[in-house]
């Protein structure tokens, strides 16, 4: 094995870097098995010194999981279907303007994890910015298993076995979406298409509160803040304070921001962490790839009768 893999930060529970890896090592056991330990253990890493194109992206995916087409169309790659394509470029006429916190950017996505708004979501992906901007658009990671450990005793015992009602639409319907003011100026087509679409493709879903890793047995808080509406079967004003106390807790807790340099990749676990992007300059333009990768935990369902 060629690379080598080093603890992200002495001041954080989960990262690690992996340096050097080439398509070589792909092809052998033991550093598949190696970073596949890495990527349960630690939840994220990060890749540098590597030379990637859109096959290698896809082969290191294949080690973690079968990379799988992504099932929201409107941001598929065009000539890599296992590949999704995140362009913002306001200047063009199909992405959005925001406001953040007064400061007008593109790009910008709340704390989440990927596809929690369907009954199954995946177990990941692997992410890398193919054009950077001087400033903004990093990717943020917070990890959930180290968040419930924080929580305290009373409020884990009161939700363990509670499940969450998502839906998706746009940032305003989800009153947990973020700490931050937003505004819209603009939204382009592919998200229009995606909340029109939500009307008949995605119908709420419940996912647990809580979710174990199996092979470990530690437990994460398992709350997506973007796409949360309510938590099922237990009054409104209770709901309410949890998800608001909860939120909170997430904002609060340790991050980490990637500030993305040529040549990079980010592979994180979407049953533990959640993630963010920050607004990026609106005269810029920022272009990421990413790759998803099979593996529902089987958790979700859907909940038709929730408006």
């Amino acid at each position: 094995m060629t690379c080598t893999i080093e603890k992200l930060s002495d001041n954080l529970t989960f990262g690690c870097v992996v340096s050097g890896l080439t398509p070589e090592d792909l092809e052998l056991a033991e550093p598949r098995e190696r970073l596949r330990e890495r990527w349960l253990v630690d939840g994220l890493l990060i890749f540098r010194g590597s030379q990637v194109t859109p096959h290698f992206q896809i082969a290191l995916s294949d080690c973690f999981a079968e990379t799988i087409v992504h099932p929201v169309r409107e941001i598929r790659h065009p000539e890599h279907e296992k590949l999704i394509r995140l362009v913002s470029n306001p200047q063009g006429e199909d992405e959005d303007l925001i406001e953040v916190d007064g400061v007008v950017g593109c790009g910008w996505l709340p704390w989440h994890k990927d596809i929690i708004f369907t009954d199954r979501i995946n177990h990941g992906g692997i992410l890398h910015a193919t054009k950077i901007t001087s400033s903004g658009g990093e990717t943020g990671f917070i990890d959930q298993i180290a968040a419930w450990d924080r929580l305290p005793e009373d409020i884990k015992a009161e939700i363990e076995g509670l499940e969450v009602v998502y839906k998706f639409g746009p940032p305003e319907d989800d009153p947990w979406c973020c700490r931050e003011q937003v505004r819209y100026l603009k939204v382009g087509p592919a998200n229009r298409s995606m909340y029109e679409r939500a009307k008949t493709d995605w119908p709420p879903v419940v996912h647990p509160l809580v979710y174990v890793q199996e092979q470990t047995g530690r437990k994460a808080l398992n709350l997506s803040p973007r796409f949360a509406r309510s938590i099922l079967g237990i009054p409104k004003h209770r709901s309410d304070e949890l998800l608001t106390l909860l939120s909170n807790h997430l904002w609060d807790s340790p991050s980490y921001h990637h500030k993305w340099s040529e040549g990079e990749m980010v592979l994180w676990d979407n049953w533990r962490m959640l993630h963010r992007v920050t607004p990026a300059p609106f005269e810029e333009v920022r272009i990421v790839e990413r790759t998803t990768l099979d593996g529902d935990y089987g958790l979700g369902r859907k909940l038709e009768a929730v408006a």
